[in-house]
Formats: C-alpha cells, sequence, structure tokens
C-alpha cells in the first residue's frame, strides 16, 4: 500500500492486506494444516527418542554402573562368562544397527552422540571379558597338563616287586575311575578357546602351544591306561604266586613262635620272670607286626579275586603268647609284690603302720584266683605250679602280715612284740621310735612259732584302740556339761538325777570297769574323765 501512497494524496485507508489474506477460507486451512503437520513431526520424534530411551538404555546403564576390577575378582564359571560376552555382543550388533540420523517429517532425530557414547561401553566390557576368560583357558590348560603329566609319569612305571604291583593296580584302577573327569576337564578347555575364537580374540602363540600339548597328553594318557592294563594282565600270575609264597611264610613263622612257647624259658619254671616278661613282649610285638603283614596281604589277595587267609595261625599264636605272657607277668608282679610287702620298712617316719592290710589280703586273693584258674587249664604247666607255690608261700605268711601291719599297733606295742620274739631294734635316730625295719628282718626271730602271742598283742591294741576312740568321742561330748548327783535315800550313796543321767552313769560305770581290766595304759587320761564325776 504504500507504493500507492502518493495516489490517495496523504495516508492510504481502506481494507488491509493482511486481514484480507487471514481471512481467506483456503488459507486458513493450509496454516491449519501446516500447524498440525508440525505438531505431528514433534510427536513422532518424541516417540523415536523414547524407542532410542527403551532399547538403549539398559547399555547406558550397564556402563555406569560397571566395575572391570570387581568383575574380574569375582570367581565365575565358563557358562558366566559365555552368557555375558553373549550379552555383550549383542548389544554391539544392536549399537551397529542403530539408526543415528532419523528424518521425521519436517524435524530430524541426532542420535550420533549418544551411539558414540554407548560404543565404548560395550567395546570396553567385551575386551576385558575376553582377557578374563583368555587367562581362565590359561591357567585352566596349564592345571589339567600338569595333573595329567603326573599321572603319565606314575602311569608308565613298571613295577617288580609285589607291594609296588600292587599299589600299581590300585593306582591302575583310580586312573580309570579319572578317565571320564579328565576328559571333561579338557574338554571344558576346549569350549574356552573356542569362545574366544568365537569372539575374534587373539591367542598368544605360547597359549596355543600349551593347548596343543594338553590335547597330546590326554592321547598320551589314554594310550598309557592301555599299556598299563596288559602290563596287568602280564605279570599278575607270577606276583600273585608271590603273594601266596607270602603268606605261607607268614603263617610257617607263626607256626614256629607257637612251638617255641612250648620249649626253653618259656615253660622253665625257674626262668627269671624279668627276662622272660621283656621277651614275650617282644614277641607279642612281633606277632602284631606279622598280623599286619597277614592283613595287607589279604588285601593284596581280595585286589587278585584270591581266596583270603583265615588267619586261625595268627589267632592261635596271639592266643598263646599273650595267655603265656600274662602267666609270667603273673609271676613278676606278685613276685615284685611280695617283696615290697616284705622288704620295705613297716613304719613311717611317725611310727604309723604303712602297710593296708586290706590291700594285701584282695590282692593275694586276686593271685589265688589267677593261679587257681590257670592250675584248671594247664594242671602240668610248671610255671602255673611256680606261681601257685608263690602265691601259697606268701599266704602263710599273711596272718604274721595281718598282725603286723595292724594300723592300731603303737610304739608299746612294738616293744612288747620285740621281746616276745626276743628282737632288739634299734631307736630312731632321734632317740624315738625305732630305726627302719621290715618283715623279712623280723621272720629271723621265728615270727610264726611266736604267732599267737603276737596276735593276743594286736587283739589287746585293736581294743586299746577302740576304746580310746570311745573316750575321746566321751570327752567331747562332755566337754562343759555339768551333772547333778543327789543321795540315794538313806543309804550315803549318790546318783545322777534325771532318767538321761541314769543313762550316763551307766556308761560311767561301764567305762569304769574297762577301764580297770584292760586300759592300764590310758590311765592318765582318768583324771580328766574324774572331773566330771
Amino acid at each position: 500500500m504504500r507504493a500507492f501512497a502518493h495516489l490517495y494524496g496523504g495516508k492510504p485507508s481502506g481494507l488491509s492486506t493482511l486481514n484480507i489474506l487471514r481471512s481467506m477460507p483456503h488459507l486458513t486451512q493450509l496454516r491449519a494444516a501446516i500447524n498440525q503437520t508440525v505438531i505431528d513431526d514433534f510427536t513422532a520424534a518424541r516417540d523415536a527418542v523414547r524407542e532410542l530411551d527403551v532399547g538403549y538404555r539398559k547399555i547406558w546403564d550397564f556402563g555406569r554402573s560397571w566395575d572391570p576390577d570387581a568383575y574380574a575378582a569375582q570367581p565365575r564359571s565358563l557358562s558366566e562368562i559365555r552368557r555375558d560376552l553373549v550379552l555383550q555382543r549383542n548389544w554391539k550388533a544392536s549399537l551397529d544397527r542403530m539408526k543415528t540420523n532419523m528424518a521425521v517429517g519436517c524435524l530430524q532425530v541426532d542420535a550420533k552422540p549418544l551411539r558414540a557414547e554407548l560404543v565404548p561401553v560395550t567395546a570396553a566390557a567385551l575386551e576385558r571379558i575376553k582377557l578374563l576368560l583368555l587367562n581362565m583357558a590359561r591357567q585352566a590348560t596349564l592345571a589339567v597338563l600338569d595333573d595329567i603329566t603326573a599321572r603319565i609319569q606314575m602311569l608308565a612305571a613298571r613295577p617288580t616287586g609285589l607291594d609296588e604291583f600292587v599299589n600299581y593296580m590300585v593306582l591302575h584302577t583310580a586312573q580309570l575311575d579319572d578317565r571320564k573327569l579328565l576328559s571333561s576337564q579338557v574338554g571344558q578347555v576346549d569350549d574356552m578357546y573356542e569362545s574366544l575364537a568365537a569372539h575374534e580374540q587373539k591367542v598368544p602363540t605360547a597359549d596355543q602351544v600349551k593347548h596343543d600339548d594338553l590335547t597330546e597328553a590326554l592321547a598320551t594318557f589314554q594310550l598309557q591306561l592301555t599299556e598299563g592294563k596288559e602290563f596287568i594282565a602280564d605279570n599278575k600270575e607270577s606276583q600273585s604266586t608271590t603273594l601266596t609264597a607270602n603268606v605261607s611264610s607268614v603263617n610257617e613263622e607263626l607256626r614256629g613262635v607257637i612251638d617255641s612257647l612250648h620249649t626253653g624259658k618259656y615253660v622253665d619254671a625257674s626262668s627269671d620272670p624279668d627276662d622272660v616278661v621283656s621277651d614275650l613282649e617282644a614277641m607279642l610285638q612281633h606277632i602284631s607286626g606279622l598280623g599286619e603283614a597277614l592283613g595287607l596281604y589279604n588285601q593284596y589277595l581280595g585286589l587278585f579275586d584270591a581266596a583270603t587267609d583265615d588267619l586261625s595261625t595268627l589267632m592261635m599264636a596271639e592266643k598263646e603268647a599273650n595267655g603265656r605272657y600274662q602267666l609270667w607277668r603273673s609271676v613278676r608282679d606278685f613276685l615284685e609284690q611280695s617283696r615290697a610287702w616284705t622288704e620295705e620298712p613297716i613304719l613311717d617316719d611317725d611310727g604309723l603302720v604303712l602297710l593296708n592290710v586290706e590291700a594285701v589280703r584282695q590282692e593275694v586273693e586276686d593271685y589265688a584266683a589267677k593261679a587257681y584258674k590257670a592250675a584248671k587249664a594247664n594242671k602240668d604247666d610248671q610255671v602255673v605250679s611256680r606261681l601257685k607255690d608263690v602265691v601259697d608261700d606268701f599266704k602263710e605268711l599273711l596272718p604274721l602280715v595281718e598282725e603286723l601291719g595292724n594300723p592300731a599297733l603303737q610304739e608299746r606295742h612294738w616293744i612288747e612284740m620285740f621281746d616276745i620274739i626276743g628282737a632288739d631294734i634299734a631307736s630312731g635316730e632321734d632317740g624315738t621310735g625305732f630305726a627302719p625295719f621290715s618283715i623279712r628282718q623280723l621272720l629271723q626271730f621265728d615270727l610264726l612259732e611266736q604267732l599267737d602271742k603276737l596276735q593276743v598283742v594286736g587283739a589287746a591294741a585293736s581294743k586299746e584302740a577302740g576304746l580310746e576312740k570311745a573316750l575321746a568321742k566321751m570327752q567331747s561330748d562332755w566337754d562343759g556339761v555339768s551333772f547333778r548327783v543327789v543321795e540315794y535315800k538313806d543309804t550315803g550313796t549318790f546318783v545322777i538325777a534325771g532318767t538321761d543321767e541314769v543313762q550316763v552313769g551307766a556308761t560311767l560305770v561301764l567305762v569304769a570297769v574297762c577301764l580297770a581290766t584292760v586300759l592300764s595304759p590310758l590311765n592318765t587320761r582318768l583324771p580328766g574323765l574324774s572331773r566330771h564325776s
């Protein structure tokens, strides 16, 4: 309109062109259509971005959270590593297929920055996992190779001795049982290298050589199993003959041991018990060793599918040797015990009797029972007769031992006994009591002939000890007690008042009688009692 302003002589007026255009229906429709198209294109662009988020968000999250060192530090199985490799490979393929420049109507979605950020994530993870698998394959190869090599060396041996041959048989059987396991381990190593190849991981030449060595080692192991089987079959018969001969040799030696038990020092009653017991202990150890040998040979016989030894000779040898040992040990132990009872001092430093008479009596009864049982089983055995004789000899002394072992004996009683037998026993070093003396020393004074008189002294000592104990209790009970006495009618006699007191009075009368008859050595204690009367 400005171009025509000069025609109007001033400011143009009239309808606005813009308004005219805006009021045109066709133009209004075009404008609305354009606006809708733009809105639709933005909506489609947002949908495209959402699809990218759904498809690649997990890769982005993985990249932010994955710790390569922590992943490598955790022990993982081959199946887990394979799973992770496949996942990373699939993510990489997905990124390779990503559309980085998408035209959406009048708009364009640029995914290049997203792809540039995600590609290094999968690439780094793939490389780290493949290196981890390569290291696992290397270590597994070396471990299995060392194991198979050691087995090959053991299978390559060709033993000639029986023990070594049997050990080889056991070894060969164990290797046969492990054959599938070893094949499985080698197969697992092969799977590792196949996975590396499938993911285009270059394997160092040294690792490839070790892998090849492992394959050859497994083949060699299989060959050694076959050759070992043939070696066992070729030598089994001769080794079985050797085994049978060894069993016979051991049984023959055991029969020799049995025969020796019925000759020489073992049946000579005059033999030294210490010497015989020592020899029998060594013999029992030898028999034990032979028994272990037979047990081992029976295991060998089982491996050879042969009948085992019934061990009857071994059991007979053990029974006879142990029986002879127990017999001679009884003789030795009883002689040692009887010597201790008769030759060690009777009294201790305080003048108290050391002998435990009850224990001595029980020991003698036990040994007498052993001798009786042994005599019933072997009545003609001289050693059994010796055991019975030494026990019977001591049983003759037992009454004397019981008297001299009476714990009630005091110094006055010993003096009385020494006077009876005419023994002159010196005093102790301090001038009190007696110098050490034993029953063996006293036997020279014909103790047995004076046994009746000694028993009288012992009986008196026991009574005195009992009454002394009763007096001690009486004094303890009466300590601090005051007795009330009253005149009995007009007799001039006084009695203790009250029923209880009468009973106490009766006790006093009884004690007085005892004191008057048998307690003269205790009269020194009477003044103490009289204070209570």
